[in-house]
């Protein structure tokens, strides 16, 4: 072996190890489940009690934001829909500005049936990463992320959107975990920042 190609392959094989060893682990809420969350109607309840058996969505919500409110029958269609598999969603408000009042109104015009936890201190919403809402996250039993990002492809930037989705992000994400195959894990989705800071 020449020179120049063992040190080609020391710098492929650095490169490799460096990239290894700076990429962030993948979201998990595994430590969380005991933790104590505040509902919007003011109640707690530990999130270990709001997890499907099968899977959970996690979706960062805020009442004043279009994209959140474009979206809001979808949610709980999607919630009715996988339930009795064992799924459950969860909508996250996340920031200390959000507020309760706001937060009950909003899942009360989208018949939400699913809880809604106020992450005023963003310990969820960190543990998820979250960027924007609305953003999903699915999590499998274990609390690993399985999907995150878009539901589907109808918010396209701020202030765009289609009248019909094309692409089902999320469902596609559901069915084929589901059925035991490996989903796309990510879509970015396009949404109102969350106001939470690291």
């Amino acid at each position: 072996m020449n020179a120049r190609c063992r040190f080609m392959m020391q710098m492929t094989a650095f490169v490799l190890l460096f990239t290894a060893g700076c990429s962030s682990p993948s979201p998990s809420i595994a430590a969380l489940k005991d933790v104590s969350c505040t509902l919007a109607d003011g109640s707690s309840k530990p999130l270990s009690s709001m997890l499907g058996t099968t899977a959970t969505l996690f979706v960062t919500l805020d009442p004043d934001c279009p994209f959140c409110q474009l979206y809001a029958h979808d949610l709980q269609e999607f919630a009715s829909r996988y339930g009795a598999q064992g799924v459950r969603v969860v909508g996250v408000y996340a920031g200390p500005y959000m507020e309760a009042v706001k937060a009950e109104r909003f899942a009360a015009d989208g018949n939400f049936t699913f809880p809604q936890v106020m992450d005023h201190d963003c310990m969820l919403t960190l543990a998820l990463n979250a960027r924007v809402t609305p953003e999903v996250f699915l999590m499998d039993a274990k609390g690993e992320r399985i999907y995150h990002g878009a539901f589907d492809d109808r918010a396209v930037r701020q202030g765009r959107k289609k009248i019909a989705a094309q692409q089902y992000w999320l469902t596609d994400a559901m069915d084929a975990y589901l059925r035991n195959r490996a989903p796309s894990p990510e879509v970015i989705a396009v949404g109102c920042i969350v106001e939470c800071k690291k």
